[in-house]
């Protein structure tokens, strides 16, 4: 007979299979990413448990052979509701989309899941200007995946006055070295927000009521982010919520 497990974990997501069964895609403190087959669910009270962003406690018997567990038993452990902030439930969910990309290994499931767990709090608490602690989450993400993004120095010399930076590798330069750069043209130049908030970035929670953000400098540092991922893991990072996120933005 296969081991019964249990395991506290955020839905990321729900596929249907077939009439009747869902796969739930969840992250779990203890095994990480999970693939859960929930027989015949959809046509029982439980389906009406199920959203994305919840904290639930899943009984399950270990991977078949497909890889799939098969769910045993459910409950709500915890409802995050930000129905009513759609930009701060945007930022939610694009943590869930990222830990969905990434791969992380069972032994280090315990930290990605507090971080998240963290975030999701932090979250709760907001009403605006999300993106920023988005920020600081996925900054926290790149060091634990062991590519750390200094946001207050130049990556050349390590100068605080940060002018611009390099659309290939994400790197960010100071006046100086960004003008002894022998390709100018593959750089863009740092807004005054953007290079104010990158300054601020350790101690941004403190900021948040007093910056004002404009949907160029939104634009200009989710692409910053997303070429720092894809130059240290040659893949792009692909999150359909960063486009909704600078909507709220002019």
């Amino acid at each position: 007979m296969k081991t019964k497990l249990k395991d506290r974990a955020f839905l990321i997501k729900s596929i249907p299979y077939s009439d009747s069964s869902l796969i739930l895609k969840a992250f779990g403190h203890e095994h990480g990413q999970l693939s859960l087959l929930a027989k015949g669910i959809r046509s029982k009270p439980q389906a009406s448990l199920l959203n994305p962003l919840c904290l639930y406690e899943f009984s399950f018997y270990e991977p078949r052979e497909s890889g799939l567990c098969l769910l045993a038993e459910l409950s709500l452990v915890k409802e995050f509701d930000f129905t009513d902030r759609i930009e701060v439930w945007t930022a939610a969910e694009c943590a869930l989309e990222l830990y969905s990309q990434l791969i992380i290994p069972a032994e280090e499931s315990v930290a990605y899941f507090e971080l998240l767990r963290n975030y999701l709090v932090y979250l709760d608490s907001l009403q605006t200007n999300a993106v920023l602690i988005w920020w600081r989450f996925l900054l926290r993400v790149f060091r634990m995946l062991g590519i750390p993004c200094d946001t207050q120095a130049c990556s050349s010399c390590g100068g605080k006055a940060l002018k611009a930076w390099d659309k290939g590798s994400g790197k960010l330069f100071c006046d100086e070295c960004w003008n002894a750069l022998p390709d100018l043209q593959n750089c863009e130049l740092l807004s005054p927000v953007s290079a104010m908030v990158l300054s601020l970035m350790p101690v941004i929670g403190e900021h948040l009521s007093t910056l004002k953000l404009d949907r160029n400098s939104v634009s200009s540092l989710n692409e910053l982010f997303a070429r720092y991922y894809q130059a240290h893991f040659n893949k792009a990072l692909r999150l359909r919520g960063l486009d909704v996120l600078e909507q709220f933005y002019t």
